[in-house]
């Protein structure tokens, strides 16, 4: 499912491909929201929304943690095209978001 993430994640204004640790990556001027992993889809999401999803369907959102911090692997074979344009929509959104981005510098 490779083409069609990079598809989407390319349509969003000013997201540009790059290499992180040998996997692709998109990112927006401010970070990077997805990154295509072996193991799934990593998405830039809030921690909120996260939990919500690891809940809805731990199957096919898988929670890793990286250090004290629970991030997400989506398995990108078991949704639907329209929840996985959904998903990269709202990570590149999280990612662009100024408010966003300050708050986090401010931790």
């Amino acid at each position: 499912m490779t083409a069609p993430i990079r598809k989407i994640a390319l349509s969003f204004d000013g997201v540009r491909e790059i290499d992180h640790h040998g996997r692709a990556a998109f990112r927006t001027k401010a970070r990077i929201f997805a990154v295509i992993r072996p193991d799934g889809l990593w998405l830039y999401l809030p921690p909120e929304r996260k939990d919500f999803l690891f809940a809805a369907d731990p199957a096919v959102f898988v929670k890793y943690m990286w250090g004290k911090t629970a991030e997400i692997l989506v398995q990108t074979d078991k949704i639907a095209s329209q929840e996985l344009r959904a998903l990269l929509t709202e990570a590149f959104q999280a990612a662009s978001s100024k408010k966003r981005v300050s708050l986090k510098a401010n931790r």
